[in-house]
């Protein structure tokens, strides 16, 4: 499954952060350290879900996303892109 992501940049780098899982985010220096850094916290924040007995929202489509008014704001400016969630299912 891949998530929808909304990637910002500030003076200090990267932001990312995940409309269908409000609260996660991750950051880094460059795109592609936020990128894998954004990963990393998708797959600890679900886990984390799992564990508490929640359900994982299925991803919503960029299209649903950028439809949804109520995340008109937090959308400006950002790009877009796609995050893999990457669980560890053990060897």
């Amino acid at each position: 499954m891949r998530y929808v992501s909304f990637i910002h940049r500030d003076d200090a780098g990267y932001g990312v952060s995940f409309p269908d899982f409000p609260g996660c985010v991750a950051v880094g220096e460059t795109v592609e350290a936020a990128l894998r850094h954004g990963c990393e916290a998708l797959a600890f924040h679900v886990e984390g879900l799992l564990k508490g007995g929640d359900l994982i929202p299925p991803p919503r489509s960029i299209d649903a996303i950028k439809g949804d008014t109520e995340l008109a704001d937090w959308r400006r400016g950002a790009d877009i892109v796609l995050i893999p969630l990457l669980l560890d299912r053990g060897s």
